[in-house]
């Protein structure tokens, strides 16, 4: 028996807004599995901070591939051609690593080194900047697809 969340997560036909919800609810599985990553290698594998975030975050990034692709967005028009389709999501988790990079260094020399705040607005900011490009390179609709929809 599928849990509320896999149900949810399988839905088909759904618009934009439950679209957006379920990639959120994916990200934050996502995000929750990055971060047990990072503890355990770093506190118990005795792995340097860096290394351990960079492992962290590639445990959370295959999820997110799982959960997006088979969850979210499933019809993609690269569905048939699934190497493109990882190698363009890695393309968009190091576009979330550089735009958390560069918001948190911003809002440091703006507003002094406020880490949390900046971790905050970074992550948001990332989290909007790689769902769009998901959602409109990645995982995009075909023609076919956008043809027989209207």
């Amino acid at each position: 028996m599928k849990s509320p969340i896999a149900r949810f997560l399988t839905r088909t036909n759904e618009g934009p807004l439950i679209e957006f919800v379920k990639y959120f609810i994916a990200s934050g599985i996502a995000l929750g599995v990055d971060y047990c990553i990072y503890r355990v290698v770093a506190q118990y594998w005795r792995v340097a901070l860096p290394k351990a975030a960079v492992i962290g975050y590639l445990g959370g990034l295959i999820v997110a591939y799982f959960l997006i692709g088979k969850g979210v967005f499933r019809e993609g028009w690269l569905k048939n051609r699934r190497i493109y389709e990882s190698l363009l999501f890695v393309c968009s988790g190091l576009l979330g690593l550089a735009i958390t990079y560069l918001v948190v260094a911003a809002y440091v020399y703006l507003f002094g080194p406020m880490l949390n705040e900046a971790k905050i607005v970074a992550a948001i900011c990332s989290f909007l900047g790689v769902y769009l490009f998901r959602k409109f390179l990645v995982f995009k609709k075909s023609i076919n697809t956008l043809t027989l929809a209207r």
